[in-house]
C-alpha cells in the first residue's frame, strides 16, 4: 500500500510538471508568433515564460523597443491571471466563453524619463485639460499634464509603474478592478460593480451597464509633496497651489459631465494639504443606468451617483 501510495505521488508530481512544462512551451511558442506579427512596430524580447498551479501565465524579463526609437524599456513581468491551473490546461470545456474570473499585471515596468520615446510626450501634450491662459501655479503644478521636462523638475529620473486590471463575478453582478501604482508617486485603484453585464466584452456590445457601486482610492507616496515643494522654490503660495489643482480637478469633472460639490472639494483640499489618502466612493439607491447619466445637469451628477468623499 505504502510503495502504491509513494508511485501515485511519483505519477501525481511528475504529471504536474510535465503539465506546467508543456503550458510554458505552448505559451512561448504562440508569445513567439505574436511578436513575429509584432515586429515592423514594436520589438520584444523576454527571458523566460513561467506558469504556476494558482493558475498565472505570466513572461519574465522583458525589454521592449518601439519602432522609430532607439532607447528601451523594461517590464520585470507580464502575467495572465487565470482562476486556476486546469484551465491554463483548457480541461474546464469553456473555450471561447470568458471565465468567472480573468487578470492582467504588469510589474516594473522601467522607462528613463529622459528617453527619447518619453521626450515625444512633451509633443503631444494634454492641450484637452490645460487652462486656456494658465498661471504660475497652474504650470508648477503640471495642469498640463506631468511631462518628461515637469517630471524632472519634481526630482524623477526614473518611472517605475506597476498595474493590474481583472474582472469577477459576484452572485448576478460584474466587478471590475483597475489599479496602478507609481514607485515613489502614487497608488490608484479602483473598483466598479455593475449589474446588466455578461462579461467586459458587453460594452463593445451596445451594453446598458447599471452601476451599483464604486469606490477610487488615491494614495500618495511623495508627490503632492514634490509639487508642494517645488511650486514654492518658484515662489508660489501653498493656497496657491492647492486653488490651482482644484481647479485642474474640476476641469477635468466637466469635461466628464460633473459638477463637483463641496461635498467632494473639501476632501480633496484636505488630501492635497498632507492628507496621505483621498477616498471616493458611489453608492446610488438604486442601480444607475451609465449610458443615460450624460442626460442629467452636471450639477445633479454627484446626487445621482450618491458620491461620498473623505481624506484621510
Amino acid at each position: 500500500m505504502r510503495n502504491l501510495l509513494v508511485a501515485a505521488a511519483v505519477v501525481g508530481v511528475g504529471g504536474y510538471f510535465g503539465a506546467k512544462f508543456f503550458i510554458q512551451y505552448k505559451a512561448a511558442q504562440d508569445l513567439d508568433a505574436v511578436l513575429r506579427q509584432a515586429r515592423p512596430f514594436v520589438a520584444v524580447e523576454y527571458e523566460r515564460v513561467v506558469a504556476t498551479l494558482k493558475g498565472e501565465l505570466r513572461a519574465e524579463g522583458l525589454t521592449i523597443r518601439i519602432a522609430e526609437f532607439d532607447d528601451a524599456f523594461t517590464i520585470d513581468s507580464v502575467g495572465l491571471q487565470t482562476p486556476g491551473f486546469l484551465f491554463l490546461l483548457g480541461f474546464d470545456g469553456s473555450d471561447l466563453k470568458l471565465p468567472e474570473s480573468l487578470g492582467v499585471e504588469i510589474r516594473g515596468m522601467r522607462a528613463d524619463v529622459d528617453a527619447d520615446f518619453m521626450r515625444k510626450v512633451d509633443d503631444l501634450g494634454t492641450a484637452g485639460v490645460a487652462p486656456a491662459n494658465p498661471t504660475l501655479a497652474d504650470q508648477c503644478i503640471g495642469a498640463s499634464g506631468l511631462t518628461p521636462v515637469s517630471l524632472k523638475q519634481l526630482g524623477y529620473d526614473k518611472l517605475v509603474m506597476d498595474f493590474n486590471a481583472s474582472f469577477h463575478r459576484e452572485e448576478q453582478n460584474l466587478v471590475l478592478e483597475f489599479g496602478t501604482l507609481v514607485e515613489d508617486a502614487y497608488e490608484l485603484d479602483v473598483a466598479v460593480t455593475l449589474a446588466n453585464m455578461a462579461d467586459p466584452t458587453a460594452l463593445a456590445r451596445n451594453a446598458r451597464p447599471l452601476l451599483v457601486n464604486g469606490r477610487l482610492d488615491y494614495v500618495d507616496h511623495s508627490l503632492n509633496g514634490r509639487i508642494m515643494k517645488y511650486c514654492a522654490d518658484q515662489q508660489v503660495a501653498p493656497e496657491d497651489v492647492i486653488a490651482a489643482q482644484l481647479r485642474e480637478i474640476e476641469a477635468v469633472s466637466r469635461q466628464s459631465g460633473m459638477e463637483l460639490d463641496a461635498m467632494i472639494t473639501e476632501p480633496y483640499a484636505e488630501f492635497l494639504r498632507g492628507k496621505r489618502r483621498f477616498t471616493l466612493t458611489s453608492a446610488p439607491i438604486r442601480p444607475v443606468d451609465l449610458t443615460t447619466v450624460s442626460l442629467y445637469k452636471p450639477s445633479d451628477v454627484p446626487n445621482l451617483l450618491n458620491l461620498m468623499a473623505e481624506a484621510g
